[in-house]
């Protein structure tokens, strides 16, 4: 580690940046499903943008974090690292994944510069948009999580997938119920 921080701030740093910035997503999703139309609506798309703005800055923080304290600022050391904990968990020696949450960065911060350029309240309420982007935000959470991360995270992504289909659920009846 080539930084002045000592290794168990920096780890803490890493970790704690992509656990806040993958609150922030999560946050914005469960606005995101249980969004109600009207000023309420456009409040609330406010707020979503806020959370979704600082849970970007968030994973930007972890990406400086990895790069600082666990790579070195190496492309070729991220690449070596994302080949061996993928061998290591399926078995096949594929860096792949890196170049993956290089497009996962620019599709945050694309997004995120969108939004805030565009109009609040409508911004991502394209149906076709709004799940190919979730999909793809799922995917990435669900792999850096669930797949890679520690066996408790299955737990908390059980939870949180419950929670969500039930705000679904619920936003889904409450529209029906105005209509």
């Amino acid at each position: 580690m080539a930084s002045g921080f000592e290794p168990h701030l920096a780890e803490l740093l890493t970790r704690w940046s992509v656990r806040l910035a993958i609150a922030c997503y999560l946050g914005r999703v469960a606005i995101d499903i249980g969004l109600p139309g009207g000023s309420k609506g456009r409040s609330l798309c406010k707020t979503s943008r806020w959370i979704w703005t600082i849970g970007c800055a968030m994973f930007l923080t972890h990406v400086v974090c990895a790069f600082e304290f666990v790579h070195d600022w190496s492309h070729e050391r991220a690449l070596v690292h994302t080949a061996a904990q993928t061998e290591a968990l399926i078995g096949i020696r594929w860096g792949g994944g890196l170049f993956l949450n290089y497009a996962f960065t620019a599709l945050w911060l694309a997004d995120t510069f969108a939004w805030w350029v565009g109009d609040a309240s409508t911004h991502n309420r394209r149906r076709g948009y709004f799940w190919t982007l979730h999909g793809i935000f799922a995917f990435m959470v669900v792999n850096a999580t669930v797949v890679f991360g520690p066996p408790i995270w299955k737990w908390v992504a059980l939870i949180v997938g419950i929670t969500f289909t039930g705000v679904y659920i619920r936003a889904r009846l409450h529209r029906k119920s105005l209509s």
